[in-house]
């Protein structure tokens, strides 16, 4: 007979123990309101600014279009077209370039803005200077301009993709 009772007892503590159970996740579900996610996910992007006037560059710059503060780095490359601009296969060089302050001069022809830029914020100019560009055998010089970025937190993900020196917030050396 008390076998009977404990069994009965038990039976009538679960049944309790689920409706309990199931009126509390009623009442928290009808009382939570819904939140929207608001989180933006982080996106990195750039432009190049550029004044070019027939032969001559005077601004070369970099626009942070993403929407994170990012370190920004420009690449410099020179070759050659005729006059229908069609690609010439002959040796080019790069023109001299007299680097602004705040870049920081990498290998092949690879300049490092120093400091992060905030979005919709742009790199001083590149240049000090101008860059002309030579007419040379009815073949005119071309310099074209690539830009990168690169979010600027963590600093380890600066510093292990594009190999620079990180000091205090700014790149001191590149590769």
């Amino acid at each position: 007979m008390e076998r009977k009772i404990l069994k009965t007892a038990i039976f009538i503590l679960s049944i309790v123990l689920v409706l309990l159970c199931g009126t509390t996740f009623a009442l928290m579900y009808r009382q939570t309101q819904s939140v929207n996610n608001q989180l933006e996910a982080a996106y990195v992007a750039c432009t190049v600014e550029e004044i070019f006037n027939e032969q001559t560059k005077t601004k070369i710059a970099v626009k942070n279009t993403g929407n994170i503060d990012a370190y920004l780095r420009l690449r410099l490359v020179s070759y050659w077209v005729d006059g229908n601009g069609n690609i010439v296969s002959k040796p080019s060089q790069m023109p001299a370039v007299t680097v602004a302050a705040g870049w920081v001069v990498g290998s092949d022809n690879t300049y490092y803005y120093s400091k992060p830029i905030a979005p919709d914020a742009a790199t001083p100019n590149l240049l000090s200077g101008s860059i002309t560009l030579v007419e040379e055998d009815g073949c005119l010089q071309v310099v074209e301009v690539f830009a990168d970025a690169i979010q600027s937190k963590p600093e380890e993900a600066v510093t292990g993709s594009w190999r620079v020196a990180i000091t205090a917030g700014q790149i001191t050396s590149a590769p």
